[in-house]
């Protein structure tokens, strides 16, 4: 099945070979470590805000479920058409674009289309920074540039970063639709709902090591928070 409709190319030939490294550097927006970073800072620094920052961290937990079970049960290739080959690039800034830039496993939905959308439109809803539609346009933005980075740096079709938004706002809207109806259980129903999709993605990706990992961290932190609740 192919995906393409010659989006890719178009959108690499408006961007130079020495910005390259700056679109894998953009990419990173929507990359696991640097989401874990924003959300667990945003806890520390913000008292007023924990709570909040927990639920986040279970919804995002959920949607990394939710993308590892989506790419395993459609199964669809990555296109083959690298932004700039890696060898073109200075040697000693071939390894941070081959970490930064490169992708493996399967391409539809985007991951990081759908994470983004998940974790800063939760952060623009729930934050009290700003105003909402500061925040909504912030969010926005960060979501567009990531989404366009996957792209241009030819690890993935258009239409797999617009199916991955869209799948994240029918899964945001769903899940705060659920979330409003148990106020004083959010951070429960998040984190439970984080080792439900966690486990359906282990089943789904026949047990595949990132499967394994992302329930066991669901499982933990579903366990630690009740740990601490309790004490």
């Amino acid at each position: 099945m192919s995906r393409g409709i010659g989006v890719v190319g178009r959108i690499q030939e408006l961007i130079p070979d020495w910005a390259a490294i700056f679109v894998a550097l953009v990419t990173q927006l929507g990359d696991v470590w640097f989401l874990a970073v924003l959300v667990g800072g945003l806890y520390w620094l913000y008292a007023d805000e924990r709570e909040d920052m927990t639920v986040i961290a279970g919804l995002a937990l959920a949607g990394f479920g939710l993308i590892t079970t989506l790419k395993h049960v459609f199964a669809l290739p990555r296109p083959d058409q690298p932004l700039v080959a890696l060898e073109a690039l200075p040697v000693v800034l071939q390894p941070l674009y081959e970490v930064t830039a490169t992708a493996s496993s399967y391409g539809f939905p985007s991951g990081h289309a759908l994470i983004t959308t998940v974790v800063y439109g939760s952060l623009a809803r729930r934050l009290s920074i700003g105003t909402p539609r500061r925040r909504l346009l912030a969010a926005v933005t960060v979501v567009t540039v990531v989404c366009l980075s996957r792209v241009a740096l030819g690890v993935h079709y258009l239409v797999d970063v617009v199916a991955g938004v869209g799948i994240g706002l029918v899964f945001l809207f769903v899940v705060e639709r659920l979330l409003a109806r148990f106020p004083t259980r959010q951070r429960s129903i998040a984190f439970s709902l984080a080792v439900v999709v966690s486990a359906v993605a282990l089943v789904a990706s026949a047990a595949d090591p990132d499967a394994v990992l992302l329930l066991a961290s669901s499982v933990g932190v579903f366990g630690g928070w009740h740990l601490t609740r309790a004490r």
